[in-house]
C-alpha cells in the first residue's frame, strides 16, 4: 500500500469537502449572490457566514437569550421541525471539519483568509485585489456589477448578476473534485463465519474462492482493490497474494474493515462489498455506481424491509467521520449510520442479488 496521507493532505479542507467562500468587502453583493445560489445550485447547503463584528441572533426577552445572559455557555432550542444551537465559544477550526456534513455542500461567506476555494465580489474600486489578508492560492475567479471583466485579472471572471452561469462553474468545480477522488474497491472478508462453520471467504460458488472472485469482480471498476481482513487471515484462501488492508479496529464486525480502510486512505471513496453476497455480478455493482450520489454519506441499495444494505454501497470520504459519531455514541452498525444520515438510496432491480448466505444450508441452496 502507499505510505499513509501527511496531516496537510488530510486537512483539504475545512468545513465540508464540498465548499466555496464568498469574499469581498461591504455592499460587494456577497448575500444577495448567495442567495440565489442556494436556490440554483439544487442541493441541501450549508450557509456560514462570518461577521467582522459582534453579533447576536436571540432576541432581549426571550429565554435563550435570558438563559444564555445567565451564563449557559450552550443553549439549544427545537421544535418539531427546526434546531439551532447558540454557543459562547467560537467556531472550532479543527471540530468546525464535522459540523456541516449532514448538508451536501457548504456555501460560505466572509473567511477571506482561510483555504476555503474563493469567488472574490470586486468593489467598484477593486481594492480587494490588495487586500493582504486575502488568501490569493484560493482564489477561483472573480465576479462584480460589469458585463465584461476589468483589465488584469488574471482568473475567470463573472457578473454577479449572471447567477446561473456562475451556478454552472461552482458545480463543475465540485463535479472535478469528484472526478480527482479516487474510488478503491473494498471486499470484507475478516468474519469468523460462526454459523456457516467454514470460512465464507474460501467457499467456491463459481468456480474459485469467493473472495478472489469479489476481487476481480471490483477491479473491473476501481483502479485498486484491497480484501479486507484480520492479520491472522493474510495467507488464507481466497485472500493470499491479494492486496490487503488489515483490521485495525477488531471487534466491530464489518465497522472494523470500514474504518481500517479510511484510516488507510481517508482521502478515497469506498466501494465496499462483503464476500457474502455470491449473487452481486458486474451488472449490480454498475446500477449502484450510476446512481452514486457523492455529496451524500453513502450511496446504498434499499434490502430487506427497505431499510439500506450496508454491505453493497459507496462510502465517500466524509463517512469516515459520520461512523466515528456513531461509534462514539455506542452503534458500531455501519446500517445504523446509513439509517439516520442523509444518504442515496437505490431500489435494487434483481433483490435477490443482495441475498446473504451465512450457513451450509444457504450455501446448498444457491444457483447462481
Amino acid at each position: 500500500m502507499e505510505a499513509p496521507m501527511s496531516h496537510a493532505e488530510k486537512a483539504a479542507w475545512r468545513f465540508h469537502p464540498y465548499e466555496i467562500a464568498l469574499v469581498g468587502y461591504q455592499n460587494s453583493g456577497k448575500t444577495t449572490l448567495a442567495t440565489k445560489l442556494v436556490t440554483g445550485l439544487g442541493l441541501s447547503l450549508a450557509y456560514i457566514k462570518r461577521d467582522a463584528h459582534h453579533f447576536d441572533l436571540d432576541k432581549p426577552g426571550k429565554d435563550t437569550h435570558t438563559l444564555s445572559r445567565a451564563g449557559a455557555h450552550s443553549v439549544f432550542i427545537s421544535d418539531r421541525n427546526h434546531r439551532a444551537h447558540l454557543s459562547q465559544e467560537p467556531m472550532h477550526s479543527i471540530l468546525s471539519r464535522t459540523d456541516f456534513l449532514e448538508e451536501d455542500a457548504a456555501l460560505v461567506e466572509g473567511h477571506k483568509s482561510s483555504p476555503v476555494p474563493k469567488i472574490v465580489l470586486l468593489d467598484n474600486d477593486l481594492a480587494i485585489l490588495a487586500d493582504p489578508t486575502l488568501e490569493r492560492n484560493t482564489v477561483l475567479a472573480y465576479a462584480g456589477p460589469w458585463a465584461s471583466a476589468p483589465d488584469g485579472l488574471d482568473l475567470p471572471y463573472f457578473c454577479r448578476d449572471d447567477d446561473s452561469t456562475l451556478t454552472a462553474f461552482i458545480r463543475g468545480f465540485w463535479d472535478a473534485q469528484t472526478a480527482r477522488r479516487p474510488l478503491l474497491g473494498l471486499v470484507l472478508t475478516g468474519g469468523r463465519s460462526t454459523r456457516m462453520g467454514s470460512d465464507k471467504a474460501a467457499l467456491s460458488y463459481h468456480g474459485q474462492p469467493e473472495a478472489t472472485r469479489m476481487f476481480h469482480l471490483l477491479k473491473e471498476f476501481c483502479p485498486e482493490v484491497y480484501v479486507s481482513c484480520r492479520a491472522d487471515q493474510a495467507d488464507d484462501a481466497g485472500r493470499q497474494g491479494l492486496p490487503q488492508i488489515h483490521d485495525t479496529h477488531l471487534g466491530l464486525g464489518p465497522l472494523s474493515g470500514l474504518l481500517s480502510a479510511f484510516q488507510a486512505r481517508p482521502e478515497a471513496s469506498w466501494l465496499v462489498v462483503a464476500c457474502d453476497l455470491p449473487a452481486v455480478d458486474h451488472a449490480t455493482l454498475a446500477h449502484l455506481l450510476q446512481g452514486r450520489n457523492p455529496f451524500r454519506f453513502a450511496t446504498a441499495f434499499r434490502g430487506h424491509e427497505e431499510l439500506p444494505e450496508p454491505l453493497c454501497a459507496v462510502y465517500e470520504p466524509k463517512a469516515r467521520s459520520r461512523l466515528y459519531q456513531f461509534l462514539a455514541a455506542g452503534y458500531d452498525c455501519p446500517r445504523k449510520m446509513l439509517i439516520h444520515s442523509p444518504v442515496a438510496l437505490l431500489d435494487l432491480p434483481k433483490p435477490d442479488r443482495l441475498r446473504n448466505f451465512n450457513t451450509p444450508e444457504d450455501a446448498h441452496a444457491f444457483h447462481g
